[in-house]
Formats: structure tokens, C-alpha cells, sequence
């Protein structure tokens, strides 16, 4: 076991050496961080998803009063402390991962909606006019500041009810303190509310009020006969009990807004169980009657969590691809560092060394080789990490690096010590070499064919059971871009001999001196460059895929560049205005009733005009939508309608027959406004293209502007889509850099017998020039048959995983985008060409400074 002479081997090499070192500490440091950033994102994500839902996360505990078995309504005078109680009792028996989710429960008590009789003036500017009497407490918040009046208390006479009015409702009906309402219940029965007092909200963002948010202002659609209004009005614990008798039975709920600081990614499988068990058994919470548990917190918390398994999986499978380039430049560093000690390996192997012994001598090198690399990786990715590091995660990309470094070189250097010294024996009889021949290309071909398996069972893997399919589906790019880049290098020679065709009859030495240097059995350096190139390449397209899809889900989500709300939509004229190129109104409806003859559903209703829908669609990014010339009186559904059927649109029924199909997503009906009565095809929803779409839209009064810019940049900007788009375009840097090192290697292993052929030649006459040329010739080839082979292997297998990835969850979309190959994807072939020049001027200045005789010495 030559264990000395370590330090001198260093020192004989220092480039190779070092190259291997930074490999193995940068593949090390991406492999802690990457881990690191998801984990450092995953709470904030869960967070914003739970926030964005707004009201639509909280949990809604109804629990009716007791049921009164007599003839006459009962008076529930302990009504307000009695819902005090219950929310208090039903906070105390939530399960234990839901009570840090949620925040101070809000108690209700509401009345049906009562028909209010107004004076013909202000009934004609309202519209048929509801209002709903509403009680709401939380501790410690729904204050009012009572600016006319004061707070209701019991009532007076049989049958009157006192509630405050908010100041814009007060305004709007036109009453004050001490004015009546006449309001009928749907009954028939008459109920006389007293207004006490007009209050407005000491904090209009308290939670108190996302439930009941007319009693801080009234809601008003539709326009002439379609107009409808909506309010609330406010009671007091004193006058709860009078509106259950007089505008009874009361709906009694206690609300538990969702918490997002209370969320983080480890605990949302538990908090989502946990709501689930509420809702599948609300008799946990021991309230009487039972009552009935509404809550979209676990569906979201189990979007959450399938959008960060995405993430994991993606950021896995970068990891995945740094590993495996990794693995291939530090094999291509060991043949470095093997070439330069194959004399000394092969002398030892002569004078009595064993193969064991030699390995053994070469896994010490490699193993101090790999802890000082892995430790400056390890120290440098703690240093950088955003958060805690996940080790599981962690370690599972670390492992593969450190055993690739550790064993590269005492494998290639027992091969190049047994070679130094015969190999194995050749046969001398004819017929048993070329047994011997075919048994080396079955035993070759057996190992190609077995790595082909291997990468499809595992793309078959991640395109069945998704990203989390486990180890085998999240190694699918990688080793589909191994497998695929054997393949090329066992077609390259057959390339490479090509080219001595046209070389042979080429005039003067160069081409034909370049194209027999050309011609190389070596596989480990076409396999490193083809795999590290299609790896990169893999990388961007999974990037520009998935902005691309961010991009589209923006244009499908606010359907142009702006978007106005207001019911009515103002009577104006924007298709001339300044930078607007389209102004499409339209009359937009969600949670719409939908029956047909597979079942009833909620739908997105759309009463747009055909052709300028058509205009709309075709001047935009928006999906294309077949159908819509000569659409007629019928509609346009999303595949999931399924056939013709009817709509509840504004308490109306609507019915439809189907034309053709939308592109897949949220289940929506489009009818044009001939299908739909006049008074419910009254525009709501103006759509603005062109670049001042915006300026437009903040022109209409009291309309609510979106712009498609600000939904593209909360998604993209969202904590796990950003993050992911650094690691990306870091992970691709990387891969480029392990590409050219992996350019260098290569050619670093054909250096000495370039520099001993080009001594001979220069002997003949070979000038420096014709050398460099010689040079150059003879491994641009190489580069070229391997990188661009390896960009389309790249597309190839980006195309193959880039849907079972669950990219559209990264990018707010109902399908799966489109693959998208980014134009200027060959610029990713630059930096290997430059490397090979760099490689040529290097071997020429070496070549300048070792004498002519030396070079012919060597043997």
C-alpha cells in the first residue's frame, strides 16, 4: 500500500486537485441550501395562502337555540349572553392544532332577510331593498362610536324592534335616529324597526365585521329594473330578543377567523385533520343542539401542502442534477489526476502491487480529498442558509456527492493500473478474440440497456404517481438525461469517423490531423458534457415554463390587462381613450346556481358579446376559444358542464344549450347577451387592453380596478415561486460552469499525446499556427457532437417531466402549461466553445515553454 508521496502527487497536479475541491464544496453548499430556502419559505407560503382566502378560511360554527316546542315564539332574553357562552365553550373544545390557527371567535345572531318599504324616491334609486337585522360580539373588539343617537335597548311596544344603522346606509335611506322602518319578513309577517342610532366602526379591519360587511356599507347591483340593495342593521344585547320574536327564528353562528401567524408547513397536515374531524363529527364540540361545522381552512391548508410538495420535489430534482454533474466532472477530475500518475501506477503494479493495495492508497487521496471539500461545502452552506437545515433533506444530496468523490478515484485508478500492466489476456486464436469482442459489446450493451430501464421505469414512475412518486420519481430528469447522454456517446465515434473522410481529401496535414485526434473510444468525457448540458438546458426550460404559465394564469385570471368592477358599470366610452386598444364589457356572475342533467353545481356565469369576445381573445394571450362566430343564442361551457342546462342567475332561470367547449378551468357558462333577459345582461365587468389600460380604468368612478401586472407579480413574487426561480437560475449557472470544467477535463486527458504528436510534427515542419489549429479542430468536434445533442436531450426531457412536477401549482393555473423553450436556448452551447478556445491557447503557451526535446523524451 504506497500510502506515501500524497503530498508531491498534490503538488504535481495542484489544478486538477483544486477543481475537484471547488466541485465538491459547491455541490455540497447548493445541497444544504436548497433544502434550506424551501424550508425557509414553506411557513410563509402556508401563510399567504391562508390570508389570501381571506374570510373564505375561517371556521363557521352554526348552532341553532334550542328549539321551542310550544305554540307561541319564545323571547330568548338571555339571547346575547347565551351566544357569549357558547362561543366561549365551543373555542375551549377545538381540538388542540386547531387553537393556535385561529383567532378570537366572532358570535352572530342574524335575522332572514326582511323586504323593507321605502319612500318611492328612494326606492326607485335603490332598487327592492333587503335588510338583515344582526347581532355581533368579540372580545375585546366590533366597537362603534355612536354618532346620532344612541344604542339600542329593549323595546318599547309589541312587535317594534331598535337597531342602529351605519352612516352610509343612514345616508343612503335617508333616515336618522328615531325614524321607522316598515320591513316584512318572508312570511308575510310585519315587522317595525326603530332606528336608535347611526354608528360608524372604531376599526373597520377587525374580523368583527369580514362577516358581516353591510352592516358597514350597503350593497347596490344591477342597474333599472335589475337594481337590487342589500343591508344590514345593528342590535344590541337588549333588542336581540325582541328581533327573534318579531322577525324570527335567528341564525346564531360563531365564526373563528383563520390565523396565518399561527400556521407553519410541519403543522398544517394536523390542522387540516383536525378541521376535518370537526366537520365530520361537530358532537366533539358538546354543543346542544348540534351544530353544523362549515369550514374551506383544510381544503386550502391541503392545497398549501401539494403546492410545497412541488416545490420539494423541484427543488429536489435540482439538487438531483447538480449531484449527477457533479458525479460525471469529478470522475472526469479523477482520469485527470490518474493520467498524471499512470506511470507510477503501472510501475507499482509491476513490481508487486496489488490491485487492493493500489485502491486502498487512492481511497485515502480521495477520502481527503472529499472530507476537505464536503467540510468547506457543509461549513459555507450553513453559513448561507436562509433557515434551519432540514439534515434528512439534506444529507439525501450531500451522501451521493461525498461517495462520488471518495471512490472516482480509486476506481479509475486500479482500471489504469491493470491496463499498465496487460489488462486481460488476449487470445490468440482469432475466433476467441472476437468471442471476446462481442462478449465486451454484450456485457456494455447489457449495462446501456440496463441504465435505459432504469430511466424509464423512473419517468414512468413520476409521470403516474407525480412529484410524490418518492427517490426514484424525483431521479426521473436526472437519469433519463444520463441514459440519454450514454446513447450519444456510443453514436459519437461513428460521427468522429465521418468527418476523416472529407479530412483525407482535404488539402494540407491540418484537417487530416485533426480529424485522426478527433477519433477517441473515450465515453466518460462525451457522457459528462452531453449530461451537463441537457441538464442545464432541463433547468431553463423548467424555468421559462413555469414564468411563462405565470404569465398566462395572470391573463386567464383578470382576462385583459385591466380590469373594472362596479355594478352599474358607468355609461363611458373607453375604446378611444388614450392607449387603450380594447374596452369589452361584459356582465360576470360567480357562485351561480348550475343544474343539468348530471347534478346541480356552482358556476361562473359570463354574458359577454360574442365578437368582441372573439376580438378579446384573439388580440390577447388568452386561451383561444373556438365557437364564438355564429354562436347565436346558444352557450359556450368548460368540458366539466358537461352538456345543456339551466342557471340561476339573479333568482331568474336561465336555461342553455351548449355550442361548444371553453379551454379547462373554473367551471363557467358564457352566454351571449341575446340568451339572457335585458335587464340581467346589464354590464358589470369592463375588460381594458393596451398600455393605458390602466390609466383608463382608474378613470371610472367608484369602480374596483385589477391589473393583470399586480396578479402577475403576487404569484410570481409569492415566497415559493421566487424562491425557486433563484435556486433555478443558480442551478443553471452551476451546470454551465461544471459544463465548461467538464470541456476542460476532457480535454485535459488527450494533452499529453497532443503535446507528443505535436513534437514529432513540429520536428516535420508543423508550424505553431497549423498546431493550434490542429488543436482546435480536433475538439471542437467532440464539443459540438456532445452539446448539442445534449440541448436537445435537454428539451427532450423537460418536455417529459415538466406536467408530473406540478408546475401549475407554482404558477396559479387549472392545467398544466404548455412546455416552453426559451429562443435563446442555444447560447447555452457558447460557454463549452469558449472553453475549448481557452483550452487551445492554454496547451499552446504550455507548449512554448517546454523544450522541443523534452517533448520528444516523454514517452
Amino acid at each position: 500500500m504506497p500510502l506515501r508521496g500524497g503530498r508531491a502527487q498534490v503538488l504535481a497536479a495542484p489544478a486538477a486537485w483544486v477543481v475537484a475541491l471547488l466541485v465538491l464544496a459547491v455541490a455540497t453548499a447548493l445541497a444544504v441550501v436548497v433544502p434550506a430556502a424551501v424550508a425557509a419559505t414553506a411557513d410563509d407560503a402556508v401563510r399567504a395562502a391562508v390570508a389570501d382566502a381571506g374570510t373564505g378560511a375561517d371556521t363557521v360554527v352554526t348552532a341553532p337555540f334550542p328549539e321551542d316546542l310550544g305554540d307561541t315564539v319564545r323571547r330568548e332574553a338571555g339571547a346575547a349572553t347565551d351566544t357569549r357562552a357558547l362561543a366561549a365553550a365551543v373555542a375551549g373544545r377545538l381540538p388542540d392544532p386547531l387553537v393556535g390557527a385561529v383567532g378570537t371567535p366572532v358570535a352572530l345572531a342574524t335575522t332572514r332577510d326582511l323586504a323593507l318599504t321605502l319612500p318611492p324616491a328612494v326606492a326607485v334609486q335603490l332598487g327592492p331593498t333587503g335588510a338583515r337585522l344582526t347581532w355581533v360580539a368579540r372580545d375585546g373588539g366590533a366597537a362603534v362610536t355612536w354618532t346620532a343617537g344612541a344604542a339600542p335597548v329593549a323595546a318599547t311596544a309589541d312587535g317594534e324592534v331598535q337597531a342602529g344603522i351605519g352612516a352610509p346606509a343612514a345616508a343612503a335611506l335617508g333616515v336618522g335616529p328615531g325614524d321607522r322602518l316598515a320591513a316584512r319578513t318572508p312570511d308575510g309577517r310585519t315587522v317595525d324597526v326603530l332606528v336608535s342610532g347611526v354608528f360608524t366602526p372604531d376599526d373597520p379591519a377587525d374580523p368583527a365585521w369580514g362577516r358581516t360587511p353591510r352592516l358597514l356599507e350597503p350593497a347596490t347591483r344591477g342597474a333599472g329594473a335589475a337594481r337590487r340593495t342589500a343591508l344590514s342593521l345593528l342590535l344590541g344585547d337588549a333588542s336581540l330578543p325582541d328581533a327573534g320574536v318579531a322577525a324570527g327564528p335567528l341564525v346564531r353562528t360563531v365564526t373563528f377567523p383563520a390565523r396565518p401567524a399561527g400556521l407553519t408547513a410541519p403543522g398544517a397536515d394536523a390542522v387540516a385533520r383536525a378541521v376535518t374531524e370537526v366537520r365530520a363529527a361537530p358532537v366533539l364540540l358538546g354543543v346542544s343542539p348540534l351544530p353544523r361545522v362549515d369550514s374551506r381552512l383544510a381544503d386550502l391548508l391541503d392545497d398549501a401542502t401539494a403546492t410545497l410538495d412541488a416545490a420539494r420535489a423541484q427543488a429536489a430534482v435540482l439538487v438531483a442534477a447538480v449531484g449527477l454533474a457533479t458525479a460525471l466532472v469529478l470522475l472526469l477530475a479523477a482520469a485527470a489526476l490518474v493520467g498524471r500518475r499512470d506511470r507510477v501506477l503501472g510501475l507499482s503494479r509491476a513490481r508487486g502491487g496489488s490491485l487492493p493495495g493500489l485502491g486502498t492508497a487512492l481511497l485515502a487521496d480521495g477520502a481527503v480529498l472529499t472530507v476537505v471539500g464536503v467540510g468547506t461545502g457543509l461549513l459555507a452552506g450553513i453559513l448561507l442558509a436562509p433557515a434551519a437545515v432540514p439534515w434528512a433533506a439534506a444529507l439525501a444530496g450531500v451522501v451521493p456527492v461525498a461517495v462520488a468523490g471518495a471512490v472516482a478515484l480509486p476506481v479509475l485508478g486500479m482500471r489504469a493500473a491493470d491496463a499498465a500492466t496487460g489488462g486481460r489476456p488476449v487470445p490468440l486464436d482469432t475466433r476467441a478474440r472476437a468471442r471476446a469482442r462481442r462478449e465486451a459489446q454484450l456485457r456494455r450493451g447489457a449495462v446501456d440497456l440496463a441504465l435505459l430501464l432504469l430511466a424509464v421505469g423512473a419517468v414512468l414512475a413520476l409521470r403516474s404517481r407525480g412529484v410524490p412518486g418518492g427517490t426514484l420519481a424525483v431521479a426521473a430528469p436526472a437519469l433519463a438525461v444520463l441514459a440519454g447522454a450514454v446513447l450519444v456517446a456510443r453514436v459519437q465515434p461513428a460521427v468522429t469517423a465521418a468527418l476523416l473522410r472529407p479530412a483525407r481529401r482535404a488539402r494540407g496535414a491540418v484537417a487530416l490531423l485533426a480529424a485522426a485526434g478527433a477519433r477517441s473510444p473515450a465515453v466518460l468525457a462525451p457522457v459528462a458534457l452531453t449530461a451537463v448540458v441537457a441538464l442545464a438546458v432541463t433547468v431553463v426550460c423548467l424555468g421559462t415554463t413555469t414564468r411563462a404559465g405565470q404569465v398566462e394564469a395572470s391573463w386567464t385570471a383578470v382576462g385583459a390587462d385591466a380590469t373594472v368592477t362596479a355594478d352599474p358599470l358607468p355609461d363611458l366610452d373607453l375604446s378611444s381613450a388614450p392607449g387603450v386598444d380594447l374596452a369589452v364589457p361584459a356582465r360576470v356572475a360567480e357562485g351561480v346556481q348550475l343544474s343539468t342533467a348530471a347534478g346541480g353545481a356552482r358556476t361562473r356565469v359570463v354574458v359577454v358579446d360574442p365578437d368582441a369576445y372573439a376580438q378579446l381573445v384573439g388580440s390577447t394571450p388568452l386561451p383561444d376559444v373556438d365557437g364564438l362566430a355564429g354562436l347565436g343564442d346558444r352557450a359556450l361551457v368548460t368540458p366539466d358542464v358537461g352538456g345543456d342546462g339551466t342557471v340561476l342567475l339573479d333568482g331568474q332561470a336561465v336555461p342553455f344549450t351548449v355550442a361548444g367547449t371553453l379551454p379547462p378551468g373554473p367551471t363557467t357558462v358564457l352566454l351571449p347577451p341575446s340568451a339572457v333577459p335585458a335587464d340581467l345582461a346589464v354590464p358589470d365587468v369592463l375588460w381594458l387592453t393596451g398600455p393605458g389600460a390602466a390609466a383608463a380604468a382608474s378613470a371610472v368612478p367608484g369602480g374596483a380596478v385589477e391589473l393583470r401586472a399586480d396578479r402577475l407579480a403576487a404569484v410570481a413574487d409569492a415566497p415559493l415561486p421566487r424562491g425557486l426561480a433563484v435556486l433555478g437560475v443558480v442551478t443553471a449557472g452551476v451546470l454551465l460552469g461544471l459544463a465548461v470544467l467538464a470541456v476542460v477535463l476532457g480535454g485535459v486527458a488527450g494533452a499529453r499525446r497532443r503535446r507528443g504528436t505535436s513534437g514529432v510534427l513540429r520536428t516535420l515542419g508543423l508550424g505553431e499556427r497549423q498546431a493550434r489549429a490542429v488543436t482546435l479542430l480536433e475538439l471542437l468536434p467532440g464539443v459540438l457532437s456532445t452539446a448539442v445533442p445534449g440541448v436537445l436531450l435537454g428539451v427532450a426531457v423537460a418536455a417529459l417531466v415538466s406536467g408530473p412536477l406540478g408546475l401549475r401549482l407554482l404558477t396559479g393555473q387549472a392545467v398544466d402549461p404548455a412546455l416552453v423553450v426559451p429562443g435563446w436556448l442555444p447560447v447555452v452551447v457558447v460557454p463549452p466553445l469558449l472553453a475549448v478556445g481557452v483550452t487551445v491557447l492554454a496547451e499552446a503557451r504550455a507548449r512554448r515553454r517546454v523544450p522541443l526535446g523534452t517533448v520528444l523524451r516523454e514517452p
